[in-house]
């Protein structure tokens, strides 16, 4: 069994390569900035390859020896917070170059790549479900982009299933560094009591993935 995942090298993406190693799979994580913890992982067994998911010739030279492969996690993501008049046309492009139009190119060209009857596992996020924010509105934009290509892409892929989880706030590094009054109001918004540990969410992903039809955007706040 091979499955690949993007950003895999820290928070989320970091749980999801380790729970998928632990059931098995060869698993190849690619990351763009987090050297030090790919490293690590690769003392571990995975393997790591850097690739920049918004360049084509990038994902290409990273993926042209892979086959048969059974999952792809389209993890990757960046998010730039600040108010709406502070937000440059660079930064705003850069989000949405890594969040969304990364996630199109990695299924475009993974596809081909994959075994019949594999699963494209995009995260979104409840940012696209009531949770949203003036000061996100780069990376709300993109997640709801992605809940589109989850669904364009179920109907175009018939041998592939694509799904999308939309989870809640997750307990990461990025996310512990934020203002925690913010955090908390953030969380009310959609009545989340606890943020979420990566480890339960990663295995939450994967053993229900089976169970959810192709084309589905599944929130996931509590576990």
């Amino acid at each position: 069994m091979k499955a690949v995942v993007t950003g895999g090298a820290k928070g989320l993406g970091k749980s999801l390569s380790l729970y998928l190693l632990s059931m098995g799979y060869e698993v190849y994580v690619l990351y763009n900035t987090s050297s030090e913890s790919a490293i690590s992982m690769k003392e571990m067994g995975i393997n790591v390859r850097k690739c920049d998911i918004t360049k084509e010739e990038d994902i290409l030279a990273c993926t042209k020896d892979l086959d048969d492969i059974d999952i792809l996690i389209n993890n990757a993501g960046i998010a730039i917070d600040n108010e709406y008049q502070d937000k440059s046309k660079e930064e705003f492009l850069k989000v949405i170059e890594t969040n969304l139009v990364g996630t199109f190119l990695m299924t475009k060209h993974v596809v081909k790549h994959m075994k019949d009857g594999g699963t494209i596992i995009n995260i979104s996020s409840n940012n696209t479900l009531g949770n949203n924010s003036p000061l996100a509105m780069d990376y709300d934009a993109s997640k709801a982009g992605i809940n589109m290509l989850t669904k364009d892409f179920a109907l175009a892929l018939d041998n592939i299933k694509v799904i999308a989880y939309a989870p809640g706030w997750i307990d990461t590094d990025s996310i512990r560094e934020m203002n925690p009054m913010y955090l908390k109001e953030e969380m009310a918004k959609v009545n989340q009591e606890f943020l979420l540990d990566p480890d339960a969410l990663a295995k939450y992903i994967i053993t229900h993935m089976d169970d959810i039809s192709s084309g589905e955007i599944i929130e996931v706040k509590e576990l």
